[in-house]
């Protein structure tokens, strides 16, 4: 399997080697600083504050060996992903929510997430995404270092290899995976951190990292900012509902029992009527009556039955493709998890 791009909170991130932030780099604060704000605005202006909270978490990636040594923002980046999947839900984008989640569940790997005060709404989407991550398995992660390496993955330090030569091995998720590999040989002159990303689609493989890579190895892009729907990898959200009938069928059946309601009507108000429109009482302007009602009877009661039938039917089908897109818009708002 090869190392390739892949999707993350709706972004596609396309990393090769590349030469990250600095441990003393005073962006990191910064970076953080735009990660509460963007929370808060996320949390007060749902509509307005999706694209801030997403580029803020972006921004935050570039920081890996700051992250791996704070718990306490990473605790803070779980939370702020949780409030962007929320948001996202309440614009009624369920597949962009769901990509959110994934890739939070993802990053987290074996690490426990509390669902306790995520709301009903996102807690159901949370607790559905953790069934179809399960159910997919896990592939293995083979970091080979020719030298004294540290391995972070998802911004999270999965230990070193202390043998040159040697490798370690990591259980992940299936998904797409973050990975930054460093030199720990002091003696062996500045080497640049290895920073890309890895798909694992299938369970049971392993993919094999090595560091350092061959040095003609391509730069790639910096990450860019793409909606979740057009994301590399489909959700499994289910397969849709199928409909109780053809829409032509039910538009028909609602159609011919009106248009038979409304004969049966009519046949039923001129019973007994005069077919010139004359006095029933005069026998010599009207020798005969119409006698419609037991037929208008027939027809009222074929044309009600008819419509009510084609119009329950239409009513559910088109209920049912509404609620794939719009079961969340009625998600209540709070500040906190």
């Amino acid at each position: 399997m090869a190392i390739i791009s892949g999707p993350a909170f709706g972004i596609l991130l396309t990393l090769g080697l590349i030469l990250g932030p600095t441990p003393n780099d005073e962006r990191y604060p910064a970076a953080v600083a735009a990660v509460e704000t963007a929370l808060l605005q996320v949390n007060t202006d749902p509509e307005h504050g999706v694209d801030s909270l997403r580029a803020a978490l972006i921004e935050l990636h570039q920081f890996t060996p700051q992250l791996a040594e704070d718990p306490e923002t990473l605790e803070l980046r779980v939370l702020a992903e949780l409030a962007l999947a929320r948001a996202q839900l309440a614009q009624g984008d369920r597949y962009a929510a769901s990509a959110t989640i994934d890739a939070t569940l993802e990053a987290l790997g074996d690490a426990p997430l509390s669902s306790d005060r995520l709301g009903p709404g996102l807690g159901a989407l949370v607790a559905e995404r953790q069934r179809v991550l399960e159910a997919r398995g896990v592939a293995r992660l083979r970091v080979e270092c020719r030298a004294e390496c540290r391995v972070l993955i998802d911004e999270r330090n999965v230990g070193d290899v202390d043998t040159p030569g040697s490798a370690r091995e990591i259980a992940l998720p299936l998904g797409t995976h973050r990975i930054w590999v460093e030199s720990l040989d002091e003696t062996a002159g500045h080497t640049d951190p290895l920073r890309t990303t890895v798909s694992l689609d299938a369970a049971g493989s392993v993919v094999t990292v090595s560091y350092p890579a061959s040095t003609d190895a391509v730069r790639t892009p910096a990450p860019r900012l793409d909606r979740a729907k057009e994301s590399e990898r489909s959700l499994d959200l289910g397969p849709p509902r199928r409909r109780v009938a053809p829409r032509w069928t039910e538009v028909t059946t609602l159609v011919a029992g009106g248009a038979a309601l409304v004969a049966g009507a009519v046949l039923w108000a001129i019973d007994s009527r005069c077919p010139r429109g004359a006095d029933p009482n005069d026998l010599a302007a009207c020798p005969e009556l119409y006698d419609t009602r037991t037929g208008g009877i027939a027809l009222v009661s074929a044309g009600f039955a008819a419509s009510l039938t084609g119009g329950v039917m239409l009513i559910v089908d088109e209920t049912r493709a509404g609620d794939r897109r719009g079961t969340e818009l009625g998600l209540a708002w709070t500040t906190r998890f």
